[in-house]
């Protein structure tokens, strides 16, 4: 079951819960940020309701955290 839970800069709790539907995975890249884009294409909300997030990270950031957790995998 896929979800998303993020807090704005106001504070605020925004989730996308995608419960069990079927979605899809883009992954998109720059020199700078790597862009996550997660859908449910088939959810048969009007268009502006469909579910979806997008998730944009500083590409050095994400390469981190690859190198982290592949370390940490490693120890175990």
């Amino acid at each position: 079951m896929a979800h998303v839970i993020i807090r704005g800069a106001n504070g605020r709790r925004h989730e996308v819960d995608f419960e069990d539907a079927d979605i899809t995975v883009e992954l998109h890249t720059s020199e700078d940020h790597v862009e996550l884009v997660i859908e449910a294409p088939h959810d048969e909300a009007p268009s502006d309701k469909k579910r979806f997030a997008l998730v944009s990270i500083p590409r050095h950031l994400l390469s981190k955290a690859m190198a982290d957790l592949a370390r940490k995998d490693r120890r175990s």
